[in-house]
Protein backbone atom coordinates (compact mmCIF):
# COMPACT_ATOMS: atom_id res chain seq x y z
CA UNK A 1 0.00 0.00 0.00
CA UNK A 2 2.78 2.55 0.66
CA UNK A 3 4.27 1.65 -2.72
CA UNK A 4 0.91 2.25 -4.39
CA UNK A 5 0.32 5.52 -2.52
CA UNK A 6 3.77 6.85 -3.36
CA UNK A 7 3.23 5.90 -7.01
CA UNK A 8 0.02 7.98 -6.94
CA UNK A 9 1.91 10.90 -5.28
CA UNK A 10 -0.19 10.61 -2.12
CA UNK A 11 2.86 9.85 0.03
CA UNK A 12 6.23 11.59 -0.52
CA UNK A 13 9.19 9.46 -1.58
CA UNK A 14 11.42 11.17 1.01
CA UNK A 15 10.76 12.71 4.43
CA UNK A 16 12.64 13.28 7.69
CA UNK A 17 10.45 10.77 9.51
CA UNK A 18 11.60 8.04 7.10
CA UNK A 19 15.20 8.63 8.21
CA UNK A 20 14.14 8.30 11.85
CA UNK A 21 12.35 5.01 11.15
CA UNK A 22 15.42 3.50 9.45
CA UNK A 23 17.87 4.85 12.02
CA UNK A 24 15.92 4.13 15.23
CA UNK A 25 13.03 1.71 14.65
CA UNK A 26 15.04 -1.14 13.08
CA UNK A 27 17.64 -1.54 15.86
CA UNK A 28 14.98 -0.96 18.56
CA UNK A 29 12.77 -3.73 17.15
CA UNK A 30 15.45 -6.40 17.10
CA UNK A 31 15.91 -6.96 20.89
CA UNK A 32 12.14 -7.08 21.34
CA UNK A 33 11.93 -9.89 18.80
CA UNK A 34 14.77 -11.72 20.57
CA UNK A 35 13.66 -11.54 24.21
CA UNK A 36 12.13 -15.02 23.67
CA UNK A 37 15.41 -16.47 22.35
CA UNK A 38 16.39 -18.57 25.37
CA UNK A 39 18.89 -20.89 23.68
CA UNK A 40 18.65 -23.53 26.41
CA UNK A 41 14.88 -23.69 26.06
CA UNK A 42 15.08 -23.77 22.26
CA UNK A 43 17.43 -26.75 22.37
CA UNK A 44 15.38 -28.50 25.08
CA UNK A 45 11.88 -28.06 23.62
CA UNK A 46 12.35 -28.00 19.85
CA UNK A 47 13.19 -31.69 19.59
CA UNK A 48 14.18 -32.99 16.16
CA UNK A 49 12.86 -29.85 14.46
CA UNK A 50 15.95 -27.88 15.51
CA UNK A 51 18.06 -30.33 13.48
CA UNK A 52 15.75 -29.83 10.51
CA UNK A 53 15.99 -26.07 10.98
CA UNK A 54 19.80 -26.12 11.03
CA UNK A 55 19.67 -28.14 7.82
CA UNK A 56 17.21 -25.62 6.32
CA UNK A 57 19.43 -22.66 7.24
CA UNK A 58 22.51 -24.38 5.80
CA UNK A 59 20.61 -25.25 2.62
CA UNK A 60 19.58 -21.58 2.31
CA UNK A 61 23.20 -20.42 2.47
CA UNK A 62 24.26 -23.02 -0.11
CA UNK A 63 21.35 -21.99 -2.35
CA UNK A 64 22.46 -18.35 -2.16
CA UNK A 65 26.03 -19.28 -3.09
CA UNK A 66 24.82 -21.39 -6.03
CA UNK A 67 22.53 -18.60 -7.27
CA UNK A 68 25.16 -15.85 -6.97
CA UNK A 69 27.22 -16.66 -10.12
CA UNK A 70 24.06 -17.38 -12.13
CA UNK A 71 22.32 -14.05 -11.49
CA UNK A 72 23.40 -10.43 -11.95
CA UNK A 73 22.56 -8.47 -8.80
CA UNK A 74 24.73 -5.48 -9.68
CA UNK A 75 27.94 -4.01 -8.29
CA UNK A 76 26.93 -4.67 -4.66
CA UNK A 77 25.80 -8.23 -5.29
CA UNK A 78 27.58 -9.61 -2.23
CA UNK A 79 25.71 -7.20 0.04
CA UNK A 80 22.38 -8.12 -1.54
CA UNK A 81 23.15 -11.81 -1.05
CA UNK A 82 23.76 -11.09 2.64
CA UNK A 83 20.51 -9.11 2.97
CA UNK A 84 18.38 -11.71 1.18
CA UNK A 85 19.96 -14.66 2.98
CA UNK A 86 19.43 -13.03 6.38
CA UNK A 87 15.77 -12.53 5.48
CA UNK A 88 15.40 -16.16 4.43
CA UNK A 89 16.95 -17.51 7.66
CA UNK A 90 15.46 -15.07 10.16
CA UNK A 91 12.88 -12.75 8.77
CA UNK A 92 12.13 -9.25 7.59
CA UNK A 93 13.68 -7.75 10.74
CA UNK A 94 16.98 -9.44 9.94
CA UNK A 95 16.91 -8.36 6.30
CA UNK A 96 16.27 -4.80 7.47
CA UNK A 97 19.01 -5.01 10.09
CA UNK A 98 21.63 -6.20 7.59
CA UNK A 99 20.50 -3.55 5.10
CA UNK A 100 20.91 -0.81 7.72
CA UNK A 101 24.21 -2.28 8.92
CA UNK A 102 25.60 -2.27 5.36
CA UNK A 103 24.13 1.21 4.64
CA UNK A 104 21.78 -0.08 1.95
CA UNK A 105 18.39 0.66 3.55
CA UNK A 106 17.88 3.79 1.43
CA UNK A 107 19.00 2.20 -1.82
CA UNK A 108 16.18 2.11 -4.42
CA UNK A 109 16.93 -1.58 -4.95
CA UNK A 110 15.79 -2.33 -1.41
CA UNK A 111 12.18 -1.74 -2.39
CA UNK A 112 12.67 -3.85 -5.49
CA UNK A 113 14.10 -6.65 -3.37
CA UNK A 114 11.15 -6.61 -0.96
CA UNK A 115 8.59 -6.68 -3.79
CA UNK A 116 10.45 -9.39 -5.71
CA UNK A 117 10.97 -11.65 -2.70
CA UNK A 118 7.28 -11.31 -1.77
CA UNK A 119 6.30 -12.35 -5.30
CA UNK A 120 8.27 -15.58 -4.92
CA UNK A 121 7.67 -16.27 -1.21
CA UNK A 122 3.87 -16.43 -1.52
CA UNK A 123 3.94 -19.30 -4.08
CA UNK A 124 6.58 -20.99 -1.90
CA UNK A 125 4.20 -20.90 1.07
CA UNK A 126 1.41 -22.27 -1.13
CA UNK A 127 3.72 -25.12 -2.21
CA UNK A 128 4.55 -26.02 1.39
CA UNK A 129 0.87 -26.05 2.32
CA UNK A 130 -0.18 -28.23 -0.63
CA UNK A 131 2.85 -30.54 -0.65
CA UNK A 132 1.29 -33.14 1.72
CA UNK A 133 -1.67 -33.34 -0.68
CA UNK A 134 0.56 -34.36 -3.62
CA UNK A 135 1.41 -38.02 -2.88
CA UNK A 136 4.33 -38.47 -5.29
CA UNK A 137 6.12 -35.28 -4.32
CA UNK A 138 5.37 -35.83 -0.65
CA UNK A 139 6.83 -39.36 -0.71
CA UNK A 140 9.97 -37.96 -2.31
CA UNK A 141 10.17 -35.15 0.24
CA UNK A 142 9.11 -37.33 3.19
CA UNK A 143 10.19 -40.98 2.90
CA UNK A 144 9.97 -41.31 6.71
CA UNK A 145 6.48 -41.76 8.20
CA UNK A 146 5.10 -38.96 10.35
CA UNK A 147 5.17 -40.01 13.98
CA UNK A 148 2.80 -38.66 16.59
CA UNK A 149 5.39 -38.84 19.36
CA UNK A 150 4.69 -35.90 21.58
CA UNK A 151 7.23 -33.13 21.63
CA UNK A 152 7.02 -30.85 24.66
CA UNK A 153 4.40 -28.18 24.18
CA UNK A 154 5.99 -25.23 25.94
CA UNK A 155 4.46 -22.13 27.33
CA UNK A 156 5.31 -19.97 24.31
CA UNK A 157 2.40 -21.33 22.32
CA UNK A 158 -0.07 -21.57 25.18
CA UNK A 159 0.48 -18.63 27.49
CA UNK A 160 -1.40 -15.39 26.94
CA UNK A 161 -0.38 -12.82 29.50
CA UNK A 162 -1.78 -9.34 29.91
CA UNK A 163 0.15 -6.47 28.37
CA UNK A 164 0.51 -3.49 30.68
CA UNK A 165 2.06 -0.04 30.40
CA UNK A 166 4.76 -1.15 32.84
CA UNK A 167 5.68 -4.23 30.78
CA UNK A 168 5.79 -2.23 27.54
CA UNK A 169 7.86 0.49 29.19
CA UNK A 170 10.30 -2.07 30.59
CA UNK A 171 10.59 -3.77 27.18
CA UNK A 172 11.30 -0.50 25.40
CA UNK A 173 13.79 0.59 28.08
CA UNK A 174 15.68 -2.71 27.95
CA UNK A 175 15.73 -2.64 24.15
CA UNK A 176 16.97 0.96 24.11
CA UNK A 177 19.72 0.18 26.63
CA UNK A 178 20.90 -2.76 24.50
CA UNK A 179 20.94 -0.53 21.40
CA UNK A 180 22.98 2.17 23.17
CA UNK A 181 25.54 -0.35 24.47
CA UNK A 182 25.78 -1.95 21.03
CA UNK A 183 26.27 1.38 19.27
CA UNK A 184 28.97 2.35 21.77
CA UNK A 185 30.75 -0.98 21.17
CA UNK A 186 30.55 -0.54 17.38
CA UNK A 187 32.05 2.97 17.62
CA UNK A 188 34.79 1.62 19.90
CA UNK A 189 35.62 -1.07 17.33
CA UNK A 190 35.21 1.42 14.46
CA UNK A 191 33.04 -1.14 12.64
CA UNK A 192 29.39 0.01 12.20
CA UNK A 193 27.92 -3.45 11.35
CA UNK A 194 29.10 -4.64 14.77
CA UNK A 195 26.16 -2.72 16.24
CA UNK A 196 23.67 -5.30 14.99
CA UNK A 197 25.87 -8.24 15.92
CA UNK A 198 26.13 -6.85 19.46
CA UNK A 199 22.37 -6.21 19.63
CA UNK A 200 21.81 -9.88 18.77
CA UNK A 201 24.46 -11.10 21.22
CA UNK A 202 23.24 -8.98 24.16
CA UNK A 203 19.55 -9.77 23.54
CA UNK A 204 20.10 -13.53 23.28
CA UNK A 205 22.41 -13.47 26.31
CA UNK A 206 19.75 -11.69 28.38
CA UNK A 207 17.03 -14.14 27.26
CA UNK A 208 19.25 -17.16 28.01
CA UNK A 209 20.92 -16.05 31.26
CA UNK A 210 17.86 -14.35 32.79
CA UNK A 211 14.83 -16.19 31.34
CA UNK A 212 12.58 -15.36 34.32
CA UNK A 213 13.23 -11.64 33.97
CA UNK A 214 12.74 -11.84 30.19
CA UNK A 215 9.44 -13.68 30.72
CA UNK A 216 8.13 -10.70 32.70
CA UNK A 217 8.37 -8.49 29.63
CA UNK A 218 5.01 -8.76 27.85
CA UNK A 219 4.05 -7.21 24.54
CA UNK A 220 7.60 -6.78 23.28
CA UNK A 221 7.16 -9.14 20.33
CA UNK A 222 4.07 -7.28 19.10
CA UNK A 223 5.78 -3.88 19.44
CA UNK A 224 8.84 -5.24 17.64
CA UNK A 225 6.62 -6.37 14.77
CA UNK A 226 4.95 -2.93 14.55
CA UNK A 227 8.34 -1.20 14.39
CA UNK A 228 9.61 -3.49 11.63
CA UNK A 229 6.35 -3.02 9.69
CA UNK A 230 6.99 0.73 9.84
CA UNK A 231 10.40 0.08 8.28
CA UNK A 232 8.89 -1.86 5.39
CA UNK A 233 6.31 0.87 4.87
CA UNK A 234 9.23 3.26 4.41
CA UNK A 235 10.83 0.80 1.99
CA UNK A 236 7.52 0.64 0.12
CA UNK A 237 7.31 4.38 -0.56
CA UNK A 238 10.76 4.19 -2.15
CA UNK A 239 9.81 1.54 -4.69
CA UNK A 240 10.51 2.66 -8.23
CA UNK A 241 8.19 0.63 -10.46
CA UNK A 242 10.31 1.21 -13.57
CA UNK A 243 13.36 -0.10 -11.73
CA UNK A 244 11.31 -2.98 -10.34
CA UNK A 245 10.22 -4.01 -13.84
CA UNK A 246 13.81 -4.00 -15.15
CA UNK A 247 15.79 -5.23 -12.14
CA UNK A 248 13.23 -7.23 -10.15
CA UNK A 249 13.45 -10.21 -12.49
CA UNK A 250 17.06 -10.85 -11.44
CA UNK A 251 16.15 -10.88 -7.75
CA UNK A 252 13.16 -13.15 -8.45
CA UNK A 253 15.46 -15.51 -10.35
CA UNK A 254 17.98 -15.44 -7.50
CA UNK A 255 15.22 -16.19 -4.99
CA UNK A 256 13.79 -18.98 -7.14
CA UNK A 257 17.19 -20.72 -7.42
CA UNK A 258 17.80 -20.29 -3.69
CA UNK A 259 14.42 -21.75 -2.69
CA UNK A 260 14.67 -24.68 -5.12
CA UNK A 261 18.12 -25.56 -3.81
CA UNK A 262 16.82 -25.14 -0.26
CA UNK A 263 14.04 -27.72 -0.75
CA UNK A 264 16.23 -30.26 -2.58
CA UNK A 265 19.07 -30.13 -0.05
CA UNK A 266 16.66 -30.12 2.90
CA UNK A 267 14.99 -33.28 1.60
CA UNK A 268 18.39 -34.99 1.23
CA UNK A 269 19.35 -33.82 4.71
CA UNK A 270 16.09 -35.24 6.05
CA UNK A 271 16.75 -38.62 4.42
CA UNK A 272 20.21 -38.69 5.96
CA UNK A 273 18.93 -38.01 9.50
CA UNK A 274 15.62 -39.89 8.96
CA UNK A 275 13.50 -36.79 9.63
CA UNK A 276 9.89 -36.90 8.46
CA UNK A 277 8.18 -34.49 6.10
CA UNK A 278 6.21 -32.66 8.78
CA UNK A 279 9.40 -31.79 10.66
CA UNK A 280 11.12 -30.70 7.44
CA UNK A 281 8.17 -28.63 6.18
CA UNK A 282 7.72 -26.81 9.48
CA UNK A 283 11.46 -26.12 9.72
CA UNK A 284 11.52 -24.85 6.14
CA UNK A 285 8.58 -22.55 6.81
CA UNK A 286 10.15 -21.21 10.03
CA UNK A 287 13.41 -20.57 8.18
CA UNK A 288 12.22 -19.06 4.90
CA UNK A 289 9.05 -17.32 6.09
CA UNK A 290 8.47 -16.71 9.81
CA UNK A 291 7.66 -18.37 13.15
CA UNK A 292 3.95 -17.40 13.03
CA UNK A 293 3.40 -18.86 9.55
CA UNK A 294 5.26 -22.04 10.55
CA UNK A 295 3.10 -22.42 13.67
CA UNK A 296 -0.05 -21.71 11.67
CA UNK A 297 0.95 -24.36 9.13
CA UNK A 298 1.50 -26.92 11.91
CA UNK A 299 -1.97 -26.18 13.31
CA UNK A 300 -3.63 -26.26 9.87
CA UNK A 301 -2.09 -29.65 9.05
CA UNK A 302 -2.90 -31.15 12.44
CA UNK A 303 0.75 -31.37 13.50
CA UNK A 304 -0.04 -29.90 16.91
CA UNK A 305 3.08 -31.32 18.54
CA UNK A 306 5.17 -29.16 16.17
CA UNK A 307 3.60 -25.78 16.99
CA UNK A 308 6.00 -24.84 19.78
CA UNK A 309 9.11 -26.17 17.96
CA UNK A 310 8.08 -24.07 14.94
CA UNK A 311 7.98 -20.92 17.06
CA UNK A 312 11.19 -21.71 18.91
CA UNK A 313 13.14 -22.53 15.74
CA UNK A 314 11.89 -19.36 14.08
CA UNK A 315 13.12 -17.29 17.03
CA UNK A 316 16.46 -19.10 16.80
CA UNK A 317 16.55 -17.96 13.16
CA UNK A 318 16.18 -14.37 14.34
CA UNK A 319 19.20 -14.94 16.58
CA UNK A 320 21.60 -16.27 13.92
CA UNK A 321 20.46 -14.51 10.73
CA UNK A 322 22.26 -11.21 11.32
CA UNK A 323 25.58 -12.98 11.85
CA UNK A 324 25.10 -15.07 8.70
CA UNK A 325 23.92 -12.11 6.59
CA UNK A 326 26.66 -9.68 7.62
CA UNK A 327 29.33 -12.37 7.23
CA UNK A 328 28.18 -13.13 3.67
CA UNK A 329 27.96 -9.41 2.83
CA UNK A 330 31.52 -8.85 4.02
CA UNK A 331 33.03 -11.99 2.44
CA UNK A 332 31.32 -11.71 -0.94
Amino acid sequence: FPALLSGLDVLPRSADVYTMVVRDFVPLSLPMLLFQADLRRIWRESGRVILAFLGAASATVVGALIALPLVNLGAEEGVWVGILTAGFIGGSANAGSVAVAMDMASDPMMGVAVASVFAVAVPFLALLLTLPSMPRLWRWFSPEPIRDAALPVGAMAAERRSITAASLGASLAMSAMICVLSEWTASLLDYPPAKFLMITLLSVTFATVAPRQAARLHGHYEVGQILIYCFFAVIGVQINFVLAATEGAQIMLFTGILLTTHLVLLSLFGRWLKLNGAELAVASNACILSPPTAAAMAVAKGWHNLVTPALLCGVFGYAIANLVGITLAELL
